[in-house]
């Protein structure tokens, strides 16, 4: 696992977390619906047979809806624990210590 965060690519490029499955709200995505499709009646972000994002340029590796991405993608920090998870390609759930919603205990 990247240990700082020079040991992270740039954003610019990556698109590694592009391949997440990304949930949307109603009440604040706005992404074109052609771009949209419905899991188990939750409004997602539709993906090609790689998981990759449909908005992900297979080129550039850019988001070609940046201005209109989804919240959880604007959200998305380079370098905070999903980030280096995703690098290292273990996809294994994150603690809630690693989320930020717990401390580690103390001795």
């Amino acid at each position: 696992m990247p240990k700082t965060i020079d040991d992270i690519p740039p954003c610019a490029g990556c698109g590694k977390c592009c391949h997440l499955l990304v949930e949307l709200d109603d009440r604040v995505d706005d992404v074109p619906e052609e771009l949209v499709v419905e899991h188990s009646g939750v409004r997602c972000m539709d993906q090609h047979g790689d998981g990759a994002c449909v908005a992900l340029d297979p080129g550039t590796r850019m988001c070609t809806i940046y201005e209109r991405r989804p919240q959880v993608c604007r959200d998305f920090n380079r370098g905070e624990a999903l980030c280096r998870r995703i690098l290292s390609g273990n996809r294994t759930p994150l603690t809630d210590f690693e989320l930020g919603i717990a401390q580690p205990a103390l001795p």
